[in-house]
């Protein structure tokens, strides 16, 4: 799967993009911006998708970490979502 620069840089420009990745960046982003997978996958079932671990174990980290924020942003949007407490 290859994403070029135009298509990031339209993803990145999308205000409803700015605040989901606001609102759950935080909680699994890296300090270097990076995705932690394990930290979507805590938020996952969080949320009552434990399977989504198993689902996408065939994919790389960026596709998973994509496919995971796709499972949960429908939840942001209703006002549902929960995420961990932060320390």
């Amino acid at each position: 799967m290859e994403i070029t620069k135009d298509q990031r840089d339209a993803w990145k420009e999308n205000p409803e993009t700015r605040e989901w990745e606001a609102a759950i960046g935080p909680h699994y982003k890296r300090g270097d911006g990076t995705a932690d997978v394990e930290a979507l996958f805590v938020i996952a079932e969080l949320n009552g998708k434990p399977d989504l671990r198993t689902r996408y174990a065939h994919l790389n980290p960026g596709q998973v970490a994509m496919s995971v924020r796709n499972r949960l942003r429908p939840l942001w949007r209703n006002g549902c979502l929960r995420l961990p407490v932060s320390e």
